[in-house]
């Protein structure tokens, strides 16, 4: 009804001005807390979706670059560090990521000594690095987390001349249906609300290609595309609890309670059980180079 959407939307705008007064904003830390429960199931789960887009990305990255480390940022359970330091053997591979459960995993695949692996931030990871010392950057799947602009231009910092910042990052509107099933969510159960995020993905791929060219880095192979997701089906008909063992909802459950059984997750699943939209990661995907 009209005036229950008024009313919702009312309480909503209450508690969003209450939150942003006390500075109730997402933290890294949630983050990382969220991705640390998921890691030991998020190879089976979720990467098994992204792997061959980010394959594809690995693929595309050539053969003679400059000398110097690879990075790996937002590394993961390790999947692209570690064909890298197959691909590049004897060059030293250095790997972060914010969740200290998903750097436990990567260490355990085969071949994970070859690899430097770190639990940070990919931001404070990249400020750290000499400038002109890296062949080559990657981040796939995870600038998103992160303003592209400012990761584009520290990436550029980093790398020699001839170095190369591949890249594969989620736009605005990927996984549409989440994301209009969560709105729904915090309009309907406002007072359940604990925390307020914004994640900076670009707005459309031309907003990544401008990214990369204000860093002043040439985009050598771009492309545009989609992973459709298609999840598991369960004996009751609910895919909130495979979605969040996947990451897709990582951080979100700080923020609402998805995580525990009651309205809200109730609520969040009837609204993605009424939405038609397939599930998908809409993203760009791009190897540039400093010149």
């Amino acid at each position: 009804m009209t005036w229950r959407r008024y009313a919702d939307c009312a309480r909503l705008n209450g508690r969003v001005v209450g939150l942003l007064a006390r500075g109730r904003w997402m933290r890294s830390s949630d983050i990382a807390r969220s991705y640390d429960a998921l890691a030991p199931d998020y190879d089976r789960a979720w990467l098994v979706h992204l792997q061959d887009t980010t394959a594809r990305l690995l693929d595309r990255i050539p053969g003679a670059l400059p000398e110097g480390p690879i990075l790996d940022l937002g590394c993961g359970t390790g999947f692209a560090a570690l064909r890298l330091a197959l691909r590049f053997p004897g060059r030293a591979v250095e790997a972060c990521d914010l969740s200290a459960g998903m750097i436990a995993e990567a260490r355990r695949r085969p071949g994970a000594e070859a690899v430097a692996w770190s639990v940070a931030d990919m931001a404070a990871f990249l400020a750290g690095r000499p400038a002109g010392s890296a062949a080559l950057a990657v981040a796939a799947w995870s600038a998103g987390y992160a303003d592209l602009r400012h990761i584009a231009r520290d990436c550029a910092r980093v790398l020699r001349p001839g170095g190369r910042f591949a890249l594969v990052v989620n736009l605005a509107d990927t996984l549409a249906p989440l994301r209009r099933a969560f709105r729904h969510t915090m309009q309907a159960r406002a007072a359940d609300l604990q925390c307020l995020a914004r994640f900076p993905f670009p707005r459309d791929a031309a907003a990544v290609r401008a990214a990369l060219h204000a860093a002043g880095l040439r985009a050598e192979h771009f492309e545009e595309g989609a992973c459709a997701i298609e999840p598991p089906p369960s004996a009751d008909g609910r895919r909130l609890p495979w979605l969040l063992r996947t990451g897709t909802l990582a951080g979100f459950d700080a923020m609402l309670p998805l995580d525990r059984p009651g309205p809200v997750a109730d609520t969040f699943e009837a609204r993605l059980a009424a939405d038609p939209e397939p599930i998908r990661h809409h993203y760009a995907l791009a190897v540039a180079e400093r010149p």
